[in-house]
């Protein structure tokens, strides 16, 4: 923003600052009576110094107050010190959880974490990921909007490392992943819904193309399966654009569509996000959940055990995920024998008062 004035007329205050010089290394050096070498050696290879030493440098620099630019390092390296968490939402509160595992694993390497939102669009995710090429980040995290991993291959061929976030299809040697068992999570919902009696489960998703989804989706299928139940006749999907709670609510419509006859008797939902909002939206219909219809999410974010009902939800480990995906980035970016790796967690049913027996 530029700021015009008029002689005399200053929107800013004309009371001159007060400003210091910044501290270098030349004035560390001098203060604790070391060369410059060493203090270098201090902030870049402490273990290479003498505890004493090290103790007078570390003292200076706190004396000082003294900030290392780190600018001249990234120059000559090629690389700055920060990598790139490219998540799908970042207003859904599972990519807070994911984010703290990365931002805790990456400062035990000295590294800052830079949260970019694709907002589930390829094209803002190919944006994202041609600003972190641009600005020289050291590595980065990234949970793809789809199958097509042409924008990870890239970042490889300009030189950036990264992990893939919860995608377990990575094929091997391309790169590492870090994924939860969606087919286990899929298959331990359905199974629980199936318990409980119900033969008409809808499953409200976001958009197919996201493996997760469709993974959630044929775990939920094999579990009528397995039941001797054709899924073809008991589960129907109603697709939205995204999986967000204002989707959710906007999709009671199809959801509620055929009637009361129709009715599904549970539906289990992509993510915790779409179940809470159309709990929000069946409420607002006048409809019970679970005495009405049963719900399940996927995922635990923190508000489904603080919604009445509690939601019955699929628990995905967050923070390990991050911390996982963060702990592989750092190995590809320390290690010149890093071989790529695929973690996978299993998740967790968590049954709360969203669901209960079928009563017809």
């Amino acid at each position: 923003m530029t700021v015009r004035t008029r002689p005399g007329r200053s929107s800013l205050s004309t009371r001159p600052r007060s400003t210091r010089p910044s501290v270098g290394i030349t004035e560390v050096a001098r203060h604790a009576g070391v060369s410059p070498g060493t203090v270098s050696n201090v902030l870049n290879r402490p273990e290479r110094v003498a505890e004493a030493t090290r103790a007078r440098v570390e003292a200076a620099i706190a004396e000082l107050d003294y900030v290392r630019n780190s600018s001249g390092s990234s120059l000559r390296s090629g690389r700055s010190g920060s990598v790139g968490l490219l998540v799908l939402d970042v207003t859904n509160p599972f990519f807070t959880e994911v984010a703290r595992g990365v931002e805790d694993e990456a400062a035990g390497a000295g590294l800052a974490v830079v949260l970019l939102n694709s907002a589930e669009a390829q094209d803002r995710q190919r944006r994202n990921v041609r600003l972190l090429a641009e600005q020289r980040a050291a590595g980065a995290v990234v949970m793809p909007v789809d199958d097509d991993l042409s924008d990870l291959l890239w970042l490889s061929h300009q030189g950036t490392s990264w992990v893939a976030l919860d995608r377990g299809d990575v094929a091997e040697g391309v790169g590492c992943s870090v994924s939860v068992d969606n087919h286990a999570g899929g298959l331990a919902a359905g199974r629980h819904l199936i318990g409980l009696g119900h033969e008409r489960v809808t499953f409200l998703t976001g958009p197919f193309a996201i493996e997760q989804v469709r993974r959630r989706h044929q775990g939920l299928l094999d579990a009528f399966t397995e039941s001797g139940m054709d899924p073809g006749a008991h589960v129907r999907v109603v697709e939205q654009p995204l999986l967000n709670p204002q989707q959710g609510e906007r999709a009671v419509d199809a959801v509620l569509a055929g009637g009361p006859r129709q009715r599904p008797q549970a539906v289990f939902c992509a993510n915790d996000q779409l179940a809470l909002g159309l709990m929000k939206g069946l409420g607002r219909r006048g409809l019970r959940v679970p005495d009405d219809i049963s719900v399940v999410g996927y995922d635990n974010v923190d508000l489904a055990d603080l919604v009445h009902p509690g939601l019955t939800t699929v628990a995905q480990p967050k923070y390990d995920l991050g911390r996982a995906a963060m702990r592989l980035l750092r190995s590809e970016l320390d290690d010149p024998g890093h071989r790529h790796e695929r973690v996978l967690f299993t998740p967790e049913l968590v049954v709360r008062g969203s669901t209960a027996a079928y009563r017809s």
